[in-house]
């Protein structure tokens, strides 16, 4: 008789343990309703296409600012600022540098790229817009009147003024008004040779 209790004990103590294994499963962590979040939260604006092409190492660096003219629209500077640690005077110090590639089709994506410009950003900037009047005058005129956002053609039209605010403003302006009275002008581009005097008087 001893074998078979010890053995019918030894059974019952396996099942009890078994069971009380099995009764306490580890709880699986619960699906988390919080959407999936992404490294940067930015993906595809306009500031980081504009600082993927800035930091690229697979193009010339023509090329480079050749592209990024073209992604210009729309751009925020706050943003690209804090997506590039810092970095828009240089990237405009860039464009500037190499403004010989600034064609007519880069006009209206420049021209829209003045949001939140400050400091020596919006002087580089300046200094980019005014040296694009001068070099070509009809062509950034007909641009600026082209701009259906008034807010944008003032901003890149006092950034102009304050540019040629460094020239003899009076022979400046005396040039402008002369200009103005080109017949070959339509009425859009007076208001944008008007806007521009008028800013040259108030900077």
């Amino acid at each position: 008789m001893f074998k078979p209790n010890m053995a019918y004990l030894f059974l019952m103590a396996v099942l009890f343990l078994v069971t009380a294994c099995s009764s306490n499963p580890v709880e699986a962590p619960a699906p988390s309703s919080e959407p999936p979040t992404t490294a940067v939260a930015d993906y595809n604006s306009t500031a980081e296409n504009v600082f993927s092409l800035y930091e690229g190492e697979d193009m010339n660096t023509e090329d480079k600012v050749t592209n990024m003219l073209a992604q210009l629209e729309g751009m925020d500077w706050t943003e690209y600022n804090r997506l590039s640690s810092g970095k828009t005077l240089e990237t405009l110090e860039l464009l500037y540098t190499h403004r010989s590639l600034i064609k007519p089709e880069h006009y209206r994506s420049l021209f829209m790229a003045t949001t939140n410009l400050d400091g020596a950003s919006a002087e580089q900037y300046a200094a980019i817009a005014g040296e694009l009047f001068a070099r070509d005058t009809k062509g950034v005129v007909r641009a600026l009147a082209d701009l259906s956002d008034n807010d944008m053609r003032q901003s890149v039209i006092s950034n102009i003024a304050y540019h040629l605010g460094y020239q003899n403003v009076t022979q400046v302006e005396e040039e402008l008004e002369q200009w103005q009275t080109n017949k070959e002008l339509d009425d859009p581009e007076k208001n944008v040779i008007a806007s521009l005097i008028a800013a040259l008087n108030n900077p």
